[in-house]
């Protein structure tokens, strides 16, 4: 029989998510059931929320993403907020069978989680944050069944502070699982049996595992308890946080706001502040979607959506192209507020587009589906904040909720399995309007590109189509920008960019198309003489900050001898002084090598027409002894 479904909310708390389940028996009028909670929500006109599953079929579900076959995957979380060495947190399948929005089945594919805390689906298996670990789960056969024990991928990830421990697992656009940790979980992070002096610290930022490669890094140092990641059409990172300003542009290589602490290098100085141009009541906000559907009106598309945990709300941010970067400015459904006004008038406001009446609703992810429609976890609980509770932990009453958001009524989808298309067909989904397709696609076809995941009867010519198609959509001027960089993206991850093809790039009319070909190219840290001679020429002749932008953050994965002579070309714009990223990106690539070569560091710092150049490698050659 189908699982009955419940009610399901949005808004959590990434400073806190929500304590323990509930040590008693609800009152009426204070706990309220899940359709009850629905019904409550206020949205703009014409939208739409129904309950997807919730308690007591679903509940704790503290992450959740989706498969090749549109069914999520969540976590159901038993530790919070106490991590133990071993647990029970599980790993849960839920699908709706007949497209009609609702929960119909749910599978526990794995129950041995200990304070399992972020989940992604690819390669055939299950990738699940667990500290200390990242673990690996293979159901290579695609049975809903682990084929053997989780593998530790890397370990040494930290639990210190029990609501910052590893989250917000996305593939990104160039074939990483990206993810995210707070700054008050210290950990040192390398595949197991790593010695303690190889392994790479992280207490803050935003991190990376290549999937196929096995490589780790840190993507961005800074932050809080962020919980929240997701980029927008371009390919453009974006990071929600907690108690410090909530919203930044994530670039590689950067050095962000820390609530806390200092930065691993010293000679930092300054790091990158938020984009906000706004405040919202409280402090505590997690989730972060880039709204890339098909089922929203056009004017949603690209702008974050994300949690308000205490105001249990969920705003939306316009995100604003300025110089190599954005701002986020307040979205239509919000209102300015002074952060010392009293909650009750903020709601009696309304402000936000997504508001509830019920006041117990504790988000903490928003995906979009394949339907368009936007899906939110909820954890669902009195308490706002991470109090400790150990006499709550194993009693009964348990809590949680997955919702549907959707503008009118979504067009329901027939049961499909992308692993089944062929690949030209995969490659067919670069066009589609819902990005969903295209990530999902993505993914898979990387999958086959590295034998992971084989489609019966289809041998490596008929796969070679898709990247055909791609090359011709890459060519194709006449094609959207955000298309073209779909089909660059998904020939990288496939391996089929040779330096000919990041030549012709590098000259593309589109700044995103050439910023990104920067970025691929850099990625095993390889540069040909004929690559590094055109990246050269774009940091003196490019006119875009954009790809300045990227060039700066290139210089990090350079060889000193390469380097210089391109921060030498990006500390000469002028037009970069005032710019919000650009200055400090150069300086990151510059500051590495004031020691080596203090003369010719000096020398720049004479000519430079960024003057905060000037100052810092000033301060920097002073401490080289």
């Amino acid at each position: 029989m189908p699982i009955r479904a419940l009610a399901v909310s949005l808004v959590v708390c990434t400073s806190a998510f929500a304590a323990a389940p509930l040590n008693r028996t609800p009152a009426p009028g204070d706990y309220n059931k899940p359709n009850q909670t629905a019904a409550a929500m206020k949205l703009p006109d014409g939208f739409k929320v129904k309950v997807f599953a919730g308690e007591p079929d679903l509940v704790q579900p503290i992450a959740m993403c989706f498969d090749e076959r549109g069914r999520i995957w969540a976590i159901e979380n038993f530790s919070y907020p106490n991590w133990k060495a071993t647990g029970r947190d599980r790993v849960v399948i839920l699908e709706d069978t007949d497209g009609d929005g609702d929960m119909d089945t749910k599978k526990v594919f794995w129950d041995k989680g200990n304070f399992a805390s972020g989940i992604q689906v690819g390669f055939g298996g299950v990738y699940v944050g667990s500290p200390p670990n990242l673990y690996f789960i293979p159901d290579k056969n695609r049975d809903d069944q682990p084929d053997g024990p989780a593998q530790v991928l890397l370990d040494g990830w930290g639990h210190h502070d029990t609501h910052e421990t590893l989250n917000s697992f996305i593939w990104g656009p160039d074939g990483w699982l990206y993810g995210c940790q707070g700054v008050f979980t210290h950990s040192k992070v390398g595949k197991p049996g790593t010695p303690n002096d190889k392994r790479i610290p992280i207490n803050a930022g935003v991190w990376r595992y290549h999937p196929t490669k096995h490589i780790f890094e840190v993507f961005a140092e800074g932050g809080s308890n962020q919980w929240g990641i997701d980029y927008n059409d371009h390919g453009q990172m974006f990071m929600t946080a907690c108690v410090i300003p909530h919203l930044y542009h994530v670039i590689q290589g950067g050095y962000y706001k820390r609530q806390a602490g200092r930065h691993f290098n010293p000679h930092v100085y300054s790091d990158i502040q938020t984009i906000r141009t706004h405040q919202h009541y409280a402090a505590a906000f997690a989730g972060a979607m880039c709204y890339l559907g098909d089922q929203f009106p056009a004017k949603y598309r690209n702008q974050l959506f994300f949690h308000n945990i205490h105001a249990s709300k969920v705003h939306m941010d316009v995100l604003e192209r300025k110089g190599s970067g954005y701002v986020g400015k307040l979205g239509p459904h919000d209102i300015k507020v002074n952060i010392g006004r009293q909650i009750a008038e903020h709601n009696k406001r309304g402000t936000g587009f997504l508001n509830n009446g019920d006041k117990w609703v504790r988000g903490l992810a928003l995906r979009t589906g394949p339907d368009g429609s936007v899906f939110i976890n909820d954890w669902y609980d009195k308490r706002p904040c991470h109090q400790l509770r150990p006499h709550d932990q194993d009693l009964e009453f348990k809590t949680g909720r997955i919702y549907k958001v959707s503008y009118g009524d979504p067009k329901p989808l027939n049961a499909f399995d992308l692993l089944g298309e062929s690949s030209a067909d995969l490659a067919a989904h670069l066009v589609s309007k819902n990005d969903w397709w295209v990530r999902t696609a993505r993914r898979v076809l990387q999958e086959r590109a590295a034998g992971i995941t084989v489609r019966p009867n289809e041998d490596k010519s008929k796969m070679g189509l898709a990247a055909v198609f791609a090359r011709l959509t890459l060519d194709d001027q006449k094609k959207p920008t955000r298309v073209r960089l779909r089909a660059l993206w998904m020939l990288h991850v496939v391996g089929d960019i040779n330096d000919n093809l990041t030549l012709k790039l590098l000259k593309d009319k589109e700044e995103y198309i050439r910023a990104w070909a920067i970025q691929c190219e850099m990625e095993d840290r390889d540069l040909s003489d004929k690559v590094y001679t055109r990246l050269l020429q774009l940091a003196k002749e490019d006119d875009s900050q954009a790809v300045r932008l990227y060039l700066a953050s290139a210089c990090q994965r350079m060889k000193p001898a390469q380097t210089w002579p391109i921060v030498e070309a990006l500390a000469e714009h002028e037009a970069d002084k005032d710019d919000h990223n650009l200055p400090l990106m150069v300086w990151y690539a510059i500051e590495p090598l004031v020691a080596q070569d203090k003369v010719r560091a000096l020398k720049l710092a004479t000519t430079t027409k960024i003057p905060l150049l000037r100052q810092y490698i000033a301060r920097r050659a002073a401490s080289v002894k």
